[in-house]
């Protein structure tokens, strides 16, 4: 009978300390909202939960990158833009100063207004992000692009890069284009032409023949803005569509994250209620196990 009474003891002894220990992982998961407090609890789950945890960081990044290529894209398309109407207007005041009618003071009037776009098209491609950083210098981010030499004619002193980013598994965009391949490089570029224009009309007298010499580049480099901000506008949408994948990517990866890591409070509540039961249940029948003697059993 000793024996008996002993593994009786044991196993209700063994079925309390069970029941505590579910207890209090069923009031971890109610007061700390995850369900597992450390791998071992469930090493399955504690995998997926790892998985879906470098997922979710991964997207992160995406979305980061997404956010900084669209404000350097629509950063330089509003540059262009400006670029482009600036050069519209040069243009335009071409073709006036070919007009037979225009006299050396009016074509002065014409080289001086050039004066003045030009200053407005030197700081447009001279333009400087959030970060200090020139948008058309390729890498050279910290140089200023177009430059005034000894000679006072600008001169390209940035590199032909194109930065890219990462925006998703196996998904990259550039997201700056190089001022060499939009304005011209070295001297041969879109200021050096309205300068040339501008020298040409201010000159005593007006020189129409240099003057119209300049428009081919004019007209080329103009081209190429138009090109770059259509590409641009492309590039956006990409940006665009792939936002709108991060979005479903990170809300179906939280959900699945959750599955594995977040309580059920009703789930859990109900286990939780189902353990005190069994636990008062086993400290009774330990209880009365206790109080059993030889005695007990003799009677």
């Amino acid at each position: 009978m000793r024996l008996s009474t002993q593994q009786f003891f044991i196993q209700n002894l063994v079925n309390v300390q069970q029941s505590n220990a579910n207890v209090f992982k069923y009031q971890q998961q109610m007061s700390t909202g995850k369900k597992l407090s450390k791998p071992s609890d469930d090493p399955l789950a504690a995998t997926q939960i790892n998985k879906f945890e470098r997922l979710i960081a991964r997207n992160e990044v995406f979305s980061r990158n997404v956010d900084v290529a669209e404000r350097r894209l629509k950063l330089e398309e509003s540059t262009l833009t400006l670029v482009i109407d600036t050069t519209l207007r040069i243009k335009d005041l071409s073709i006036q100063a070919n007009n037979g009618g225009m006299s050396d003071a009016d074509l002065k009037i014409i080289g001086a207004e050039l004066e003045q776009l030009l200053g407005q098209l030197s700081g447009a491609v001279n333009t400087q992000d959030a970060q200090g950083e020139y948008l058309f210098s390729g890498f050279k981010g910290q140089t200023q692009p177009y430059q005034l030499d000894t000679a006072g004619n600008y001169v390209y002193r940035g590199d032909e890069g194109q930065r890219f980013l990462n925006v998703g598994e196996n998904t990259t965009i550039a997201s700056t284009d190089a001022g060499a391949g939009i304005f011209g490089t070295g001297e041969e570029n879109l200021l050096n032409t309205v300068k040339r224009m501008a020298d040409a009309l201010n000159a005593d007298p007006p020189n129409l023949q240099d003057f119209n010499a300049e428009r081919a580049d004019l007209d080329r480099f103009f081209e190429q803005s138009i090109t770059t901000r259509s590409q641009i506008g492309a590039r956006l949408k990409v940006l665009e569509d792939q936002r709108e994948q991060l979005a479903d990517i990170k809300l179906f990866t939280q959900n699945t994250l959750s599955s594995f890591q977040d309580t059920d409070y009703y789930e859990a509540a109900s286990k939780l209620a189902l353990e005190q039961n069994a636990l008062e249940a086993t400290y009774l029948t330990f209880s009365k196990i206790q109080q059993l003697s030889l005695f007990n059993y003799l009677r």
